[in-house]
């Protein structure tokens, strides 16, 4: 902590709190049931759709917004947004399954007796 410890009044009354929450049987419950909003398999076989889809997939939605302006009718239009709403969902699915992977490595522990390695010298 970066400021002064708490009194003891203040904690008698955060352990009342503590106490309290820990009875709450309800609570106690939902908190143990938690579950993520999207599921971990879901964002797996989104992620796992290749790169080639993707980009034909975003190319089909350029071209029927320019399509759409063109001509100025909602067929189009309508078609640029069914294309490119899993279009963009399948990206985000893929950057965020990518971080998720990113951060999850473990990192490298330097090896003993190697010296770092120093540019321009």
């Amino acid at each position: 902590m970066d400021g002064p410890g708490l009194s003891s009044r203040e904690r008698r009354i955060l352990a009342e709190i503590e106490g309290d929450l820990r009875e709450d049987r309800g609570l106690d419950r939902r908190l143990r049931t938690m579950r993520r909003v999207l599921p971990v398999r879901v964002l797996d076989s989104a992620a796992r759709v290749p790169a080639t889809v993707l980009v034909v997939l975003v190319s089909l939605s350029l071209g029927l917004l320019m399509v759409s302006a063109r001509v100025h009718t909602a067929a189009p239009l309508a078609l640029f947004a069914v294309i490119w709403l899993p279009s963009v969902l399948l990206l985000l699915a893929r950057l965020v399954r990518r971080r998720a992977r990113h951060t999850e490595r473990p990192e490298r522990p330097e090896r003993p007796g190697r010296p770092d390695r120093v540019d321009g010298g």
